[in-house]
């Protein structure tokens, strides 16, 4: 019977350490793509992307290996908030792929740093990574930082929201200002609303 014993130790020993090892190995490939992107030279669209992050924000589908990339992955350049310790990878696309190790782009918005309203989502939950898990915590005149392959982008947080995921009027276009509005999901357990941090664009630097 000690084998039986020592079976249902291990056993026991493997699932506490389970999530630690999950969430280590998304940071792992969160910060991959850091790497990668830094050592590189180089209306009803919106309404979908947007839609589509109840899927990814509940989990509702998942792609099937959807931890592996079948393809070199387009990243956009990263985010960093000082305020908060964070630097992420931004990739275009809110996929269910995409953003378990990055934020994305949502596809129809404003491409980053012009001007519009370029909607970026990322997760914020206990399963993977950081992510925007501290983005509740941020306040209003804090500096998001945007790194592309161009440009330096400086913008300050003029608001913070809390809506239902079926409220559009966040993903407004800003025609005369460039402005990014960070989306995730609240609260972490169980989502019902959307959390939204708006900043605009205060500096640009062509790099």
């Amino acid at each position: 019977m000690k084998w039986f014993a020592y079976l249902l130790i291990v056993a026991g020993v493997s699932t506490m350490f389970y999530p630690k090892a999950k969430s280590m190995y998304y940071s792992y490939q969160e910060q991959q793509l850091l790497e990668d992107w830094e050592s590189s030279a180089e209306g009803s669209l919106i309404q979908q992307s947007y839609q589509q992050l109840d899927n990814v924000f509940t989990e509702k589908t998942r792609p099937k290996n959807a931890s592996d990339f079948s393809s070199k992955p387009n990243i956009l350049g990263k985010l960093t908030i000082n305020q908060i310790d964070l630097t992420i990878p931004i990739m275009e696309g809110a996929s269910q792929q995409n953003l378990k190790v990055a934020a994305g782009h949502l596809k129809g918005t404003a491409p980053i740093g012009e001007p519009g309203n370029a909607a970026i989502a990322a997760h914020r939950s206990y399963t993977y990574g950081k992510q925007f898990n501290r983005l509740t915590e941020v306040k209003t005149g804090d500096l998001i930082k945007v790194e592309t392959n161009h440009k330096k982008l400086t913008y300050k947080i003029t608001e913070k929201l809390l809506v239902k995921p079926t409220d559009l009027s966040v993903l407004q276009n800003h025609k005369n200002q460039s402005v990014i509005t960070l989306i995730t999901c609240h609260p972490m357990k169980n989502p019902t609303h959307r959390y939204i941090v708006k900043a605009v664009l205060q500096k640009e630097e062509v790099l």
